[in-house]
């Protein structure tokens, strides 16, 4: 992790993704909210609004006397798209990238920053590392909004029954405490998922050869037995993945190969186990 190539290769993807962050931040591309009174919304209700230039999200919280906007004009949500998908054409593979450099790294192959680049400049590889990180990146995101819906309904709900401090009752109680337990399950779920599915970007990252069939096959079945040890491996790097998130990622410097190489030498450790014990046992010696 603290080899000097390991360094160099995350150094040089880390100043790429806050780069284009920091492009994106420029053009306006990405969304911002707004808390405000909510005296200045008189009877406003909660829900989605559209006007000429765009559209404004709205949640009243009249418990707090405060409004949340969220504003997006149609200018602004086509840069969020383009700027989002040119993004991840270019941050896909460089992050694999990145990840098979650190292996070769381990193994004690040949290893440079420069490598990191045939993944954008050889289609084939290109290709599989899109199919890959759409499914960690975009099918898991996606999903663990919908896993989220619940909770967003029972906050929804939560407000609308309990418009002040005096109107509290045992069912805003109950609102509000399902509220909280149903995001933390969807939250759970979200990163299941994603753990679920990480062993993909693995398998893709160690072997740049295998075909995208390959990937899927190996990739799934390196956890398959061990979903739950993994499970609880990724989950002892949450306090580091918060930091990364709350630094827009420029903790991956150190986050990125901590993580990475930990995850893949125990999927690998995990592998030999596997094939140990499927081997049969040895003829007594006479």
């Amino acid at each position: 992790m603290i080899h000097p190539m390991c360094l160099r290769v995350t150094v040089f993807f880390v100043c790429i993704q806050l780069a284009l962050f920091g492009v994106q931040v420029l053009l306006g591309a990405i969304p911002s909210y707004a808390l405000a009174d909510l005296s200045k919304y008189g009877d406003t209700a909660s829900g989605l609004y559209f006007y000429e230039e765009g559209l404004s999200l709205i949640f009243r919280m009249d418990l707090t006397g405060m409004v949340l906007a969220v504003p997006l004009s149609y200018q602004q949500l086509i840069l969020v798209a383009v700027c989002g998908v040119v993004c991840f054409l270019l941050l896909a593979p460089l992050r694999v990238g990145a990840m098979e450099q650190y292996w070769n790294v381990f193994r004690g192959g040949k290893a440079g920053v420069n490598l990191i680049l045939h993944w954008l400049s050889q289609p084939l590889r290109w290709g599989k590392t899109l199919v890959v990180e759409f499914l960690l990146q975009v099918v898991v995101r996606f999903v663990g909004l919908i896993a989220m819906g619940p909770s967003l309904y029972c906050l929804y709900c939560f407000y609308q029954t309990t418009p002040s401090v005096a109107s509290y009752n045992s069912t805003s109680t109950l609102c509000q405490l399902s509220a909280s337990l149903l995001f933390f399950l969807a939250i759970l779920f979200t990163f299941w998922l994603h753990c679920t599915l990480l062993p993909l970007r693995y398998c893709l990252a160690a072997h740049p050869e295998y075909s995208l069939g390959q990937v899927f096959r190996r990739g799934m079945a390196s956890v398959q037995g061990l979903r739950k040890e993994f499970f609880g491996l990724r989950s002892s790097y949450l306090v580091w993945f918060l930091f990364s998130y709350l630094t827009h990622n420029a903790m991956d410097f150190f986050v990125l190969p901590y993580s990475t190489l930990g995850s893949m030498i125990f999927l690998q450790e995990g592998a030999r186990a596997k094939q140990q014990a499927a081997e049969p046992p040895a003829p007594p010696q006479l």
